[in-house]
């Protein structure tokens, strides 16, 4: 079941923003791993509807200053995998630019297949022991291979079950990297077209006062 999609958009109010260095010691102190600096930022949004709201960013590039108007579209799990929102992509449509969350990218469009490498390996593994026994059982040893067949099938598809589960690893791994670079590029045009939308609605003149009509005077 898909992640529920959560678009949001508003005039920034105000931009906080954070570094923290993180650094990982040993239990005896003396082995220190090198550490890394994350970025944050966070930005006080007033929405569309009149809301206020607040939204963090870690290791964005984006450029956002007050006034400018943003998209954010951000993901949350449904049930169990419900772990809060996360952030998938942010649009500056002031300044026509975008940073993308490539974690939320793909906690959102990642898809494990329903059967896996093991399930695969499995299959093609019976596979090969039913053709065996059956080439051992009724063409070589004119159906009376007993025993024997039977050993001799097993054998094959046990020792041809690693080979097929990393064949089946492969080609999962493949056939998904090519499948969610194809709906991540639908999924960006999809998003940059909804963004573009809350661009123009940002853009357009505030309609005009209509005159009041004078009332009319009273015959005499």
């Amino acid at each position: 079941m898909p992640d529920k999609l959560i678009v949001t958009a508003g005039d920034v109010i105000d931009v906080q923003l954070t570094s923290e260095t993180v650094v990982i010691e040993g239990a005896d102190r003396r082995h220190v791993e090198p550490g890394h600096i994350t970025n944050r930022m966070r930005l006080f949004v007033k929405l569309t509807d009149g809301k206020e709201q607040k939204y963090d960013f870690e290791d964005s590039d984006l450029g956002v200053r007050e006034t400018q108007r943003v998209v954010i579209v951000r993901g949350q799990g449904k049930g169990k995998r419900d772990r809060g929102p996360y952030n998938i992509v942010l649009f500056n449509v002031s300044s026509g630019e975008r940073g993308e969350f490539e974690g939320g990218l793909r906690e959102y469009l990642g898809h494990r297949p329903f059967f896996g490498p093991l399930w695969k390996a499995a299959v093609l593994s019976f596979g090969v022991m039913l053709v065996f026994w059956f080439v051992s059982n009724f063409i070589t040893r004119d159906g009376n291979g007993g025993m024997g067949s039977i050993w001799l099938a097993v054998m094959f598809g046990f020792l041809t079950y690693p080979v097929f589960w990393w064949l089946a690893k492969m080609w999962d791994r493949i056939t998904e990297r090519m499948r969610y670079r194809a709906a991540k590029k639908k999924f960006l045009g999809e998003m940059q077209a909804r963004a573009n939308t809350y661009a123009q609605q940002a853009n357009a003149p505030p309609a005009a006062p209509q005159a009041e009509t004078p009332p009319e005077a009273n015959p005499a």
